[in-house]
Formats: structure tokens, sequence, C-alpha cells
């Protein structure tokens, strides 16, 4: 495992040293708040334990959405006496304290609270028979009270793939969510039906480049503001990017659709305006919904998070085009009314991406009261990238990266910067000759427009020899 992902994690065969430490010299689990080694305690348990718990949570909480996902107790974790001297910490992620996750000296254990499952069962059986017959028909592995989820220390501690290992224990929450759904929905089996859709999230993260730990903090400010725009130079990935988190944000269930913004594009055609019809020869002007309104009229009757990307955000004219939308931006549990009729909120489970190319347009050009409805997520050129797609090629990728390093130290503006997404490509050897001369030299003489000797510098037949 990299440094950097056992740093994301943060456990260590320490941390079960001490648990089990822990668990062999108290008597009750409150009696290690008074030892003196309570500090090494919190060190190399509570909060590796706390962080594991957030990072579980981005993955589990869309599942469980329908019962306000939260990790209980005001330390956020519940020390728990499960056999014997045999203790853990142990987190609940639903109210009803249905799921729990808890660290033994053993590893971590993820499963179902039999207490709260059984009187759940109960319920279901007496006031609901036929949907409890419906799901068991479905899944009828949910009755296991024995069921649940052992990592152990080496899984935890050595795991080459922190996001993979989350991604487990997310579907293992998974399973149970039908029950949930039951509990809290006024028409529980259609959407309990829908979960077993085809299931699209067949990427890896790492092939973006990016950290683990950047996914975690992108999601996380995503969730936090409802909204977010990845600005960058060109080529930089900004679209794939958002892609990529969006797929993350709705999970299996949910849904994510894309609209381009331009500068034509007006408050009509993204929340609502009026549209001239004919109806048996007769004209009328009807008041339509955008392309806004209707992704939320979709979005409202899922209980998953779902997105909506917005290519190109900066090209429209945004404050007319968002008009009522700028206060709603900020204010997500307010309905208010629309210009042209009609009441309208933003459902909880919206999120919004939008990507913005800082050579057309910069930040500090943007609305003010815009900009603070939004989280903003900087990309800069990622040569990492280029280096994994370009690990069986026979291009000398490395003299191309110090080529472009030295390109974007030239124009010495991180707006304008040249990106690696113009070179992946699989016969790169073959194209690049044409990439370069057809879209980085135009690219670099309108930005040195005035001075073009800089231009001369980064020609074709300049930069040949050290790249192929």
């Amino acid at each position: 495992m990299a440094s950097e992902e056992i740093k994301i994690l943060k456990f260590s065969e320490k941390t079960f040293e001490v648990i089990a430490k822990w668990s062999k010299n108290c008597d009750k689990p409150e009696d290690i708040e008074r030892t003196s080694e309570y500090d090494i305690f919190c060190q190399y348990v509570v909060k590796p334990f706390e962080k594991f718990c957030y990072n579980l949570g981005m993955f589990v909480h869309p599942l469980l959405e329908n019962e306000n996902f939260s990790i209980e107790h005001s330390n956020s974790y519940i020390l728990h006496n499960y056999s014997g001297n045999n203790f853990c910490l142990r987190a609940y992620f639903t109210t009803s304290k249905l799921f729990f996750i808890e660290i033994t000296q053993w590893g971590i254990n993820i499963g179902i609270n039999q207490e709260p499952y059984q009187e759940l069962i109960i319920n279901l059986s007496r006031d609901n028979p036929q949907e409890l017959i419906n799901l068991f028909s479905i899944n009828p592995n949910l009755i296991s009270f024995k069921d649940y989820l052992h990592l152990n220390i080496k899984s935890i501690v050595h795991h080459e793939k922190p996001l993979n290992l989350l991604r487990n224990v997310a579907e293992h929450f998974e399973k149970y969510l039908p029950l949930i759904i039951l509990k809290t929905g006024q028409n529980p089996i259609p959407f309990i039906n829908h979960l077993y859709s085809p299931n699209n999230r067949d990427f890896d993260w790492e092939e973006t480049g990016f950290t683990f730990e950047e996914l975690i903090c992108w999601l996380g400010a995503i969730n936090r503001k409802g909204q977010a725009i990845i600005y960058g130079s060109p080529g930089t990935g900004k679209t794939f990017i958002a892609q990529r988190l969006a797929k993350e944000l709705v999970g299996r269930y949910g849904f994510s659709e894309l609209v381009q913004f331009h500068p034509a594009y007006t408050y009509e055609d993204f929340i609502q305006g009026i549209r001239p019809q004919s109806e048996d020869g007769k004209l009328t002007y009807p008041v339509v919904p955008g392309r806004f309104l209707e992704f939320c009229k979709k979005a409202e009757v899922l209980q998953d998070t779902c997105v909506l990307i917005i290519d190109e955000i900066n090209r429209a004219n945004l404050a007319q085009v968002f008009g009522e939308l700028m206060y709603l931006l900020e204010y997500r549990d307010q309905e208010i009314p629309l210009a042209g009729g009609n009441r309208f909120r933003i459902p909880e489970n919206v999120r919004i991406i939008g990507t913005m190319n800082t050579a057309d347009r910069s930040i500090a050009q943007i609305d003010h009261a815009l900009r603070r409805r939004f989280a903003f997520i900087e990309l800069r050129p990622n040569y990492d990238v280029l280096i994994k797609y370009h690990l069986n090629t026979n291009l000398a990728v490395m003299d191309l990266i110090n080529i472009l390093k030295q390109l974007n130290q030239a124009i010495n503006d991180k707006n304008y910067e040249i990106g690696i997404s113009f070179f992946l490509t699989p016969n790169l050897r073959e194209d690049i000759e044409d990439i370069w001369k057809m879209e980085i030299e135009p690219y670099l003489e309108e930005y040195f427009f005035n001075n073009l000797e800089k231009v001369d510098e980064f020609r074709w037949d300049k930069i040949e020899k050290q790249i192929i």
C-alpha cells in the first residue's frame, strides 16, 4: 500500500495491539478514559476509527438516506462490551441503530443489530404482511441474524485499494436497505424492485490519477454545499472528473444527466418559460418546464442522489439563467414561487456539478453571490495520468512531460496552462505531430499574440526530436 493511502486509513498493527491491551487491563469500557494511556488510545484507535467511519459514510449514506445517516454519540463512537472483557468501539449508521460498525482487537465488524432488526420484522409482519412477503421473495436471506462482514487486521492495514475496501463494505450494507425502505417509505415495493437494476459503476477511481483522499474531500464538499464547480485550464479533465464524481454520488440507484451551457442559453431553457405550441390548428402559449425542473421532477421520486452536470457553466449568463435558483441554491430547504407561476424547491437528493474552463473566463469574473453558493474544485495538469496511460506504449512520455512543464512555465498563468488530455490517445506516436501543430500551436499563437517569439520556441520542428 502506498504511504499516502496508509495515511488515509491511518490504521496500523499498533492500533490493534492497543485495543488488545485495553481489553485485557480494563474491567469496564469507561475505565480507559481514566488511564494514563488514554492519549495513546485516542491517537491509535479512536481517531483512525472515526476517520474510517467518515470515509465509509461517504459511500453508505446514499443507501441509507431514508433514515438520515448519522454516526451517533458526541465523540462519534460508543464504548461497548460485547463478550466478557472483550471491548470494542461501535458506531451506528442509522437512527434506528439497525446498522453498526465496530473495531475490535481482531479487526472490524460490520453488521446489523439483532434487537431492532427483530422488532422491525415483527412490526412488518403485523402491519404489512404482503410487503414482507414481497420483500423476502426478492431476497430470502434477509432474516439471518448472524450475517456480518469481518475485515481482519491484514485487510485493513495492508489493503492496496482503500476505495475498493469501502465499496465492499457498502455492498454489505446494501443487502439490508429494503428493510429501511419498508420502515420509512409510503410506497416501498416499486423502489425495492428498482434496487436490483444493473450496476453501472464499472470504473476504478485510481484511473483518474487523483488520490482517494481527494475523492473523499471532493465528495464531502459537494454534499455539504449541494453544488460545486470544477475549474481549470484546457485539457485538465474537468468533464471526465465531473462524470466520475457523479457516478460515485449516485451510487447504484440514482442517475446523472449532462447539459452544456452556451451564450444563448436562457432562464426559459433551464427553469421554465412560455413556449408557443400548436394544438388543433390553434396556437397556444403554455408555461413549459425547462431542463432543470424536468431533472428535479425525475429526481424527487427517487431517494438516492441525482446529479446534474452543467458543462461549460461559465459560458452562459449565470445570474440570468439561474433566476430564483440563486436563492434556492443557498436555502435548500425552502420553496418559493417562480416568476412564471408554480412553486418550486430543489429536492434534497439533487446535486449540481459545473465545469469551468478558466481560459474562457476566470473565477474572479463570476458574480460573488454565485461564487459563495458553490464549492470550487481546482484541477491542474496531472502528469501522473499521462504516465499511467502510456505505460505500455513506446512513446518517451517523460520527454513530452518535460516539454509540457517548460511550456506551462513559459505561459506562467495557471488559468491558461496546457493540460494532458490532448495527449490521451492510444496512437499518440502517430498522432502527436497533428495534435501539436493543429491544437497546441494555434492555442499558443492566440495566447502569445503580442509575443510570437515565445511560440517559436515551442514549434513542432523545434521540439520534435526531444519527444520522438
